[in-house]
C-alpha cells in the first residue's frame, strides 16, 4: 500500500479498522486491546469512539511477531485466552469469532481454535494463555517461523473451526480493495 496506511482506507461504508473492531465488539468477546505501532497517531485518532484498551508497540519495526510478544505484558490473571485478530481482516464477521470462542469454551479453554474455510487455515485464532506463554517465551519455536507455522508444526493441540470465507481475506494491496 506504500505510505498509505491501509487500516484507514475506505471499504464499503466504513474504514478497515473501524469495521474490523465492529465485528468484534458484536462478538461474544469480553475484553478487548488492539496492538498498535506504524502510524499510532493516526490511529488513535479513529479508536476514540471504541472502548479500547490500547497497547503501543514501540518495537514495531521488527515484524508482527513483536506485536503478539507485546501483548505478553498486559494480560490479565484471569484471562484464559488470547484471540489473535488481525485489524486488516474486516470480513471475519461476529458469528465467525463467536464459533471460534464457542469451540474453546467446548475444549476447556485447554486447545489452540483455528478457523478454516476451503481447507485452508485462516484468522482470527484462539491460543490458550499457557501455550500462548510457552510459545512466546521459546525463542527456538519462533526463530525463522510466523505464530501460525509454528503452531501449526504439530506440537500443540489444534481445534479446526469451520467458518465462513471471511476469516481467510485481509486486506493488503489496491486490488484487495476493489
Amino acid at each position: 500500500m506504500g505510505s498509505e496506511n491501509k487500516l484507514l482506507k475506505k471499504y464499503k461504508n466504513n474504514i478497515i479498522l473501524n469495521q474490523t473492531l465492529k465485528n468484534h465488539f458484536e462478538s461474544k468477546l469480553k475484553i478487548l486491546n488492539i496492538v498498535i505501532g506504524y502510524d499510532k497517531e493516526s490511529i488513535k485518532k479513529n479508536l476514540r469512539d471504541f472502548n479500547i484498551q490500547i497497547i503501543e508497540n514501540l518495537n514495531y519495526m521488527s515484524g508482527m511477531l513483536s506485536s503478539i510478544k507485546e501483548i505478553n505484558n498486559h494480560i490479565d490473571e484471569n484471562i484464559t485466552g488470547i484471540m489473535i485478530s488481525l485489524a486488516d481482516m474486516p470480513l471475519v464477521s461476529s458469528e465467525d469469532i463467536n464459533s471460534i470462542i464457542d469451540a474453546f469454551l467446548l475444549h476447556n479453554e485447554e486447545k489452540i481454535c483455528i478457523p478454516e474455510s476451503k481447507g485452508r487455515f485462516g484468522n482470527p485464532m484462539i491460543i490458550p494463555v499457557g501455550i500462548y506463554k510457552k510459545i512466546i517465551q521459546n525463542k527456538n519455536l519462533l526463530k525463522d517461523k510466523g505464530l501460525k507455522s509454528t503452531i501449526l508444526d504439530g506440537k500443540f493441540d489444534i481445534i479446526r473451526i469451520n467458518t465462513s470465507n471471511g476469516v481467510l481475506k485481509d486486506f493488503d494491496t489496491q486490488e484487495d480493495f476493489n
